[in-house]
């Protein structure tokens, strides 16, 4: 009898899933989890037994249906990950970056220097522009599902997504 209950628990919980959400999601908190596990010190093993305990404990599993059920259907109806945000240094050809989410987009600071950027999404517009020492600059604007529009200074270029990956899949 108890197999059947969970059976039908796990059904009930796919089907929802497909009914409401009908994408994967990016699994920001399962990730985020994973993440500092792997970062939580710098010994293979004691950050297997961390793993293990997560995984007893159910630190994983609650997150990952967490991720399922609410986090990633949020993320496919708004747009938005409530959960995504990005703070981390990373390794560049010039030295390390610091990448840190804003609310419409990102800041990136050169470690050791005063020079930063912005990378900046307006929402009414679907352009992404970087912002530098008080001058911006678009980059590119989403027209529509399918076409986009590049900026490089004073040329552009509009791509149709669906027409390249056609010219693509018949060479």
């Amino acid at each position: 009898m108890k197999k059947f209950k969970v059976s039908v628990a796990a059904l009930l919980i796919g089907a929802s899933v497909m009914l409401t959400s009908s994408c994967i999601g990016s699994f920001s908190l399962f990730n985020k989890v994973l993440d500092w596990n792997k970062k939580a010190t710098n010994e293979k093993w004691v950050n297997e037994l961390i793993f293990v305990c997560l995984g007893v404990v159910p630190v994983y599993e609650v997150s990952l249906f967490l991720d399922v059920i609410l986090f990633n259907s949020l993320e496919f109806w708004t747009g938005k990950s409530p959960i995504a945000s990005v703070d981390a240094t990373v390794k560049g050809e010039k030295g390390e970056y610091h990448v840190k989410s804003t609310a419409n987009g990102y800041h990136i600071e050169l470690l050791g220097s005063n020079a930063s950027a912005d990378f900046l999404f307006d929402e009414a517009t679907k352009t992404w522009s970087v912002s530098e020492n008080g001058k911006s600059t678009k980059l590119v604007r989403f027209v529509d599902d399918n076409t986009a529009k590049f900026y490089f200074g004073a040329s552009e270029m509009t791509v149709n997504m669906e027409s390249t990956l056609n010219l693509l899949a018949a060479r």
